[in-house]
């Protein structure tokens, strides 16, 4: 039987996992562009963004240089901030802005060159103000998203159009009563299964295939190679398959909660330290630094290929329509159908993570396509690799 999308993923908006790896069997093609002479050397990354945005190749270039600087930067005011101090970091034009809760914090901030903004709650409130919208969500079946919004310092709350159920209404009241900002979504967020480096993988589940995408490889702590995926494209499925031959070993999967899986790949899968651009194409991966709110990223996946957005929330809460909670989600606007789940989503040649799931339609599409907002989510790369001892393969 030829792979297939779940039945389940046909109607409403879906939170997918869609894989897109960046497993190759073939030699890569060339990963950078450049013209005789001096100058910089530019990726299918910056092309792809530069197409996205509307920019040159060399202005794409520049603003993946100066987000990573800022990043960066984002980065190490976090570690050096406790969570009373600061309420996160975001990029806002050429700017990155840092909520602080104190004036030797927002002294702190200017002196690495960032924008501080004064806010009231910090991270340590807004974190207690999300596991209490946890709480509520036990007995609210509208609840879809919930988690982080920085830039309006408080915790955002995405509700089903048109519940009406008493539990739902009542932990609304209770949410905005508890100062977070509550809006309604026209869709469903549903995890897909449909594999590659972007590519697709095949497998099993109740004996019918389906397909998944591709996350990144890796290695194992003995040198054995490896790859990272979505996990709900594994648990209780079998027989997974990559171009018509055993993929590999499952060294691990988890889903719900978390969304992740990893792989020891068989000797027949040749890795590559490189994302599918779906145009003859890749981007080199070179590391998994973490990009801020607000930084341009793309993903890769085996149905809507090679798209493109810009990081809107981390830390972010999703209820599937199955009813699967997932936690620790970073939400995004680069369109994400079924099939792509478990793909790669990265920033410039910085991995970000797996594809999870997106908000879809009656039809499958992305918002984008139908004229509503694009939101889609992936599951962090870093803790993937940490939790099975594995190391990003780079180049």
């Amino acid at each position: 039987m030829a792979p297939r999308k779940k039945s389940t993923l046909a109607a409403g908006i879906m939170a997918c996992a869609l894989g897109f790896g960046i497993l190759q069997l073939a030699a890569a093609p060339s990963q950078a562009v450049s013209s005789p002479g001096a100058g910089p050397e530019y990726s299918q990354a910056d092309e792809a963004l530069g197409r996205h945005l509307g920019v040159s190749t060399a202005r794409a270039h520049q603003i993946f240089d100066h987000e990573r600087s800022l990043s960066a930067t984002a980065r190490e005011l976090q570690k050096s901030l406790s969570p009373a101090q600061t309420a996160g970091a975001w990029i806002d034009g050429d700017a990155l802005v840092v909520g602080v809760t104190s004036d030797a914090a927002a002294q702190r901030v200017r002196d690495a060159g960032a924008r501080p903004r004064k806010v009231t709650r910090s991270q340590a409130a807004l974190d207690s103000l999300k596991t209490k919208i946890t709480g509520l969500s036990r007995t609210a079946p509208g609840f879809v998203s919930w988690g982080d919004d920085v830039k309006n310092n408080t915790v955002s709350v995405s509700v089903a159009a048109g519940s009406s159920d008493p539990g739902t209404r009542a932990a609304v009241a209770q949410a905005r009563k508890l100062g977070a900002a509550v809006s309604e979504t026209g869709g469903v967020p549903k995890a897909t299964a449909s594999m590659a480096g972007g590519e697709e993988y095949s497998f099993l589940e109740n004996g019918e295939a389906y397909v998944c995408s591709v996350g990144f490889t890796a290695r194992d702590g003995s040198g054995r190679n490896a790859m990272v995926s979505a996990g709900h494209c594994v648990v209780n499925n079998s027989d997974f398959t990559f171009k018509g031959s055993a993929l590999g070993t499952v060294i691990g999967a988890t889903f719900p909660g978390n969304d992740y899986s990893a792989f020891r790949l068989d000797s027949s899968v040749t890795p590559s330290a490189s994302v599918s651009t779906w145009n003859g194409s890749t981007v080199a991966v070179s590391g998994s630094q973490e990009s801020a709110v607000g930084a341009q990223v793309c993903k890769s996946g085996r149905t809507t290929g090679w798209t493109c957005g810009s990081i809107s929330a981390k830390n972010q809460t999703v209820r599937y329509d199955d009813g699967s909670v997932i936690n620790g989600l970073v939400q995004h606007s680069a369109c994400v159908e079924g099939g792509d789940s478990g793909g790669s989503n990265v920033s410039g040649s910085q991995a970000q993570g797996v594809t999870s799931g997106a908000s879809t339609y009656s039809n499958g599409s992305c918002g984008s396509k139908v004229g509503q907002p694009t939101v889609s989510w992936y599951q962090p790369v870093n803790p993937i690799l940490s939790a099975y001892g594995l190391s990003l393969l780079t180049r």
